[in-house]
């Protein structure tokens, strides 16, 4: 198979089972957990989150464009990376501390539970330089390889646990278990293609990482503080970790199905980072058609989430009906945060890594105003709708400066074409009367794929083309 082609398949794949494990992790929990349980794994979780991307301080993303560039500077890239990020962990893990403990007055039983799972998110970050480095020389299968058993055997741990009902900090580090045990493997296998042993730790390449990712340290910050402000306002503002949970369910959601098409962004980034030196024509093409199949993707399922929504979160019995409004606009969400993930490849594959701390600071600084309103207003639903501005804000503004800056523009009428066999699929299945919640994807996407075809939104000689650009 073709590099992105092949790269594609074993991201999917990985992202496919992490789905499946995260959606068996998240069932176990709900099923398992009571409401208080629940909203203090999933605060955990989101401090954890937060860590790893301060942890991750722009490297992986710089091992991957700079590595794909130059095969022979990966092994020395990997260990100075994970040095790095050995000196940031520490820094978070103390301020974190301060944090939870002198402002919030977390408990010795909450901190247990929180350093669980953030001594898991530090497993991940040191994962990230290896995987980085598979990214780079274009064999993600082993990333693949090495985490399927790592899931397998947490998953098996956390069922295990809330069985029996032991403690909530062994709960939360079960689900740690897999990013150490990944790490290990990453590790052992990383031997068969990178040497280290003639690599020394000098400063003029700290310095040199330094100075390129410190952009993409900030805007990664920005980023996953971003994505967590949501929750933790809502946590600070309505007075606890209970509040989260209703949030939580359909935030988590959500983001099952963005992991998805991760898989197939991660591939196509260190092919773009070539293409920028080498083939603009290329690189225009690719980008045109990943816009195409993004929206391909995210579009029917905001339909299929949103018009049903409150019947999709009544199968969690323990969600509120509040949760159900909280879907639907985090759907719609959805699109934009894709396409957004997108742009923010382009300006890192063409090294305007600058330029995301500033788009991604102000997006901040929209998220935290906006949700100082529409919690105080509306709650979690007021959250969710926080989101959906800011991330349409910095679609706006991020998009405005791509054209202005590479001429980049959108293909508009494809996914025109796709949004409305969206809505006249999503519309026809609701015409139709008693019918069940598990008949719905069936019925939709036998409509969608009828007017897909009666319209001839997709001709052969489009997916032909498609197949070209994709493995050209």
């Amino acid at each position: 198979m073709k590099p992105i082609v092949r790269n594609s398949v074993f991201m999917s794949l990985f992202n496919i089972f992490g789905r499946a494990s995260g959606a068996i992790r998240y069932f176990l929990l709900v099923a398992f957990l009571t409401k208080p349980d629940y909203g203090l794994i999933s605060y955990a979780l989101y401090v954890g989150r937060l860590g790893r991307h301060f942890m991750d301080g722009g490297l992986d993303n710089l091992i991957s464009r700079d590595g794909a560039r130059d095969h022979e500077k990966v092994s020395s890239y990997c260990l100075h990376g994970l040095a790095v990020k050995g000196v940031l962990g520490l820094l978070f893990f103390v301020g974190i501390f301060f944090y939870l403990k002198g402002v919030r007055g977390k408990s010795w039983t909450e901190l247990a539970v929180i350093y669980a799972c953030l001594s898991g998110s530090a497993m991940v970050a040191f994962a990230g330089v290896i995987r980085s480095c598979f990214t780079a020389i274009e064999r993600m299968e082993y990333v693949f390889y090495t985490n399927l058993p790592s899931r397998i055997i947490s998953i098996l741990l956390l069922f295990v646990i809330l069985w029996y009902s032991w403690p909530l900090v062994l709960t939360s580090f079960s689900i740690s278990l897999e990013f150490f045990i990944w790490f290990f493997l990453l590790v052992i296998v990383s031997f068969r293609f990178f040497s280290y042993s003639s690599i020394k730790l000098a400063w003029p390449t700290f310095r040199y990482m330094f100075w390129e990712s410190w952009p993409l340290a900030l805007y990664d910050f920005f980023n996953v503080f971003y994505m967590a402000l949501d929750v933790m306002m809502i946590e600070y503002m309505m007075g606890g970790s209970d509040p989260v949970a209703p949030y939580a369910y359909a935030s988590q959601l959500v983001e099952g199905f963005t992991l998805l098409l991760t898989g197939y962004l991660i591939a196509i980034y260190p092919v773009l980072s070539r293409y920028h030196e080498t083939d603009e024509a290329a690189y225009r093409r690719l980008f045109e058609k990943s816009v195409i199949l993004l929206l391909a993707y995210t579009l029917p399922i905001t339909f299929l989430l949103g018009i049903w929504s409150p019947e999709w979160m009544s199968l969690i019995p323990k969600a509120e009906p509040l949760t159900g409004d909280v879907l639907r606009i985090l759907i719609i969400n959805l699109n934009l945060s894709m396409l957004n993930t997108l742009v923010i490849i382009v300006f890192t594959s063409r090294n305007r890594q600058r330029w995301l701390a500033f788009f991604t600071g102000l997006a901040v600084a929209i998220s935290f105003l906006t949700n100082l309103v529409f919690i105080r207003w509306y709650e979690q639903v007021g959250a969710a709708f926080a989101s959906l501005l800011s991330q349409l804000a910095l679609f706006l503004i991020m998009t405005a400066a791509a054209r202005r800056l590479f001429a980049l523009s959108f293909p508009l009428r494809k996914p025109l074409e796709i949004l409305g066999i969206s809505a006249l699929a999503g519309f026809s299945a609701w015409m139709i009367p008693f019918k069940t919640i598990f008949l719905i994807p069936f019925l939709y996407g036998a409509f969608l794929l009828l007017y897909a075809y009666l319209f001839g939104v997709f001709t052969l000689a489009e997916l032909r083309r498609w197949k070209s650009a994709m493995i050209s």
